[in-house]
């Protein structure tokens, strides 16, 4: 494993969010699904110190289908071999590495609905050797059918 630092950790938070925004569509019922449209997350990242960023996302069906593919973003590509999406709860297990190599271990779990969910998320790498633990939360909230033309990020 290697290196965890507080910039990766606090990219890891939306890209959690948005990974996770997708996945209830995994589920076995059509009502289980989230949906698509125009989402805002409060992310928090607490390694040390800890950081709470704002953000709005426009959330498509491509978009969903591209995040169960692995493709979440450019910075990350996560795995959860363990994850259970069902009956407004869901669990994942897994890890998510960058271009680098660099490994960070993820647990996270959580409830959602069609038009919201939260989640918290323990993570765990190595800072220099010494392994290092962080967390990670997300409570999100979908605001409507339609997405702006140009997403803002708050602070």
């Amino acid at each position: 494993m290697t290196n965890l630092t507080f910039q990766s950790l606090r990219a890891l938070a939306p890209l959690i969010a948005a990974g996770l925004l997708a996945a209830p569509a995994v589920a076995q019922t059509p009502t289980a699904t989230i949906e698509p449209g125009w989402w805002e997350s409060t992310n928090t990242a607490s390694m040390v110190i800890s950081k709470t960023e704002r953000e709005r996302r426009c959330i498509t069906p491509e978009d969903v289908d591209k995040i169960l593919n692995g493709r979440i973003n450019r910075h990350y590509t996560c795995t959860y071999p363990e994850k259970r999406v069902a009956d407004g709860k869901m669990y994942f297990k897994g890890t998510c590495v960058d271009k680098r190599g660099r490994q960070v271990n993820v647990t996270a779990t959580g409830a959602y609905s069609p038009t919201a969910f939260n989640l918290d998320a323990k993570l765990s790498g190595r800072y220099g050797g010494i392994p290092i633990s962080a967390t990670a939360s997300t409570s999100a909230k979908r605001l409507g059918d339609s997405c702006p033309a140009k997403v803002q990020k708050l602070k």
